[in-house]
């Protein structure tokens, strides 16, 4: 029990105290140029996540997986963002949003992906029961 308690504090102490930083430098030099990409990358995961897979579903990991793909990219870049804009408190208010969009966006990707999958299957399975239809792709 200890071990895992040790560990565990050992982890959290290097993410809080040593993070890692970016492989690369930001590719912006100014905090509105920062928190402009950071906007757009959320907008390109939104677009990214309700894309669908190739056989027409959105299931919730698909959809959540391509929205992080879309977006990690430039989030990586967060703190250098953060450090641009750290002497204009509008700026960092909007960062602060930016970043909670962020996260409200990653959670209604998750909702919406399940709940659009749960109804689609449920739909199919009327169809196919009181229709005689099978849907398409099936």
């Amino acid at each position: 029990m200890a071990a895992i308690a040790v560990a565990s504090l050992v982890q959290i102490t290097r993410q809080v105290f040593f993070p890692q930083q970016p492989s690369s430098p930001a590719p912006f030099s100014t905090c509105v140029d920062g928190l402009r990409e950071l906007y757009q990358a959320i907008e390109r995961g939104r677009r990214a996540a309700e894309t669908p897979d190739a056989q027409g579903e959105r299931n919730e990991e698909a959809a959540l997986l391509r929205y992080r793909s879309a977006v990690t990219p430039t989030w990586q870049h967060r703190n250098a963002v953060a450090r641009l804009c750290a002497n204009d408190r509008s700026h960092r208010e909007s960062l602060d949003a930016i970043e909670r969009l962020r996260y409200s966006e990653e959670h209604g990707v998750r909702h919406q992906a399940a709940e659009l999958t749960a109804l689609r299957r449920s739909v199919q399975k009327l169809v196919k029961k009181r229709l005689s239809v099978t849907p398409t792709g099936k």
